[in-house]
């Protein structure tokens, strides 16, 4: 890859310090915008049917709180990826195949998500609050017995394991490219903090999936409030990161 002409940096636009070379979308780009906008649409259960009465509607209702969190995880993988697109704009080999296995890794655990957050919600409905207003019968499915939500959280664990490492490699290679892309002090620091935090959320998958692997039946929905902790955790650890090993902006620049 041939380093950046000081013209093109200039006529770049900035966010936050970060100088944006990718602004005008590339073809991969194109197509995992696509396949995340298929991801989303794939979270929404019996798109093809439309409410044909008031309790229909407040029926299929009840998965709005599931919708909107597994919206969110799916969302803050695509937002990782289309910062970090902006900001780089490579178009490596690496990117190539990373962005390909993304966009199946994705498309396979959708349903793994989407399943997981109802679950969640019904229980955070039922067993916390002691209401029923999310229930929409699945936990009554005999596919629930035998401890099975143990195997979900495993499963769903091990697809978040596999995003957060992809993400990961993507900001790594860009830093395998910092002298051509010219990347400035903030960037680099900005790349060091991404790998950090995704870095958190797989060992948080990982602590998850053998919470869920040693729990009891009655004690396994300890394996989803694992994932809470990461609002400290992720500030933490990245705080710490930066504390011991300080980018220099003079190597840096």
């Amino acid at each position: 890859m041939d380093k950046l002409s000081r013209e093109f940096l200039d006529s770049c636009r900035q966010d936050n310090g970060r100088i944006l070379r990718g602004e005008n979308m590339t073809r991969i780009e194109t197509f995992v915008d696509a396949a995340f906008a298929f991801a989303f649409t794939m979270l929404v259960i019996s798109i093809d049917e439309i409410p044909r009465s008031p309790p229909e509607l407040f029926e299929r209702s009840k998965d709005i709180p599931a919708f909107i969190f597994s919206a969110t995880v799916i969302g803050s993988l695509w937002l990782a990826h289309s910062n970090w697109s902006r900001t780089f704009g490579l178009q490596d080999r690496v990117t190539i195949y990373l962005s390909l296995a993304m966009v199946m890794l994705m498309l396979i655990f959708v349903y793994p998500i989407k399943l997981l957050m109802q679950a969640t919600v019904l229980y955070i409905s039922l067993a916390i609050f002691g209401t029923d207003l999310f229930d929409n019968g699945m936990f009554q499915n005999e596919g629930w017995a035998n401890n099975k939500v143990s195997d979900l959280f495993i499963y769903f664990g091990f697809g978040l394991i596999a995003l957060s490492l992809i993400i990961i490699v993507f900001f790594q290679n860009s830093l395998r490219f910092h002298e051509q892309l010219c990347l400035n002090h903030a960037e680099i620091e900005w790349c060091n903090r991404n790998t950090v935090a995704w870095a958190v959320v797989a060992l948080t998958a990982i602590v998850s999936c053998m919470v869920a692997q040693y729990s009891s039946a009655e004690g396994v929905a300890r394996a989803g409030f694992v994932y809470s902790s990461m609002l400290i955790t992720i500030p933490v650890t990245q705080s710490l990161y930066f504390r011991f090993f300080p980018v220099v902006p003079d190597a840096a620049d």
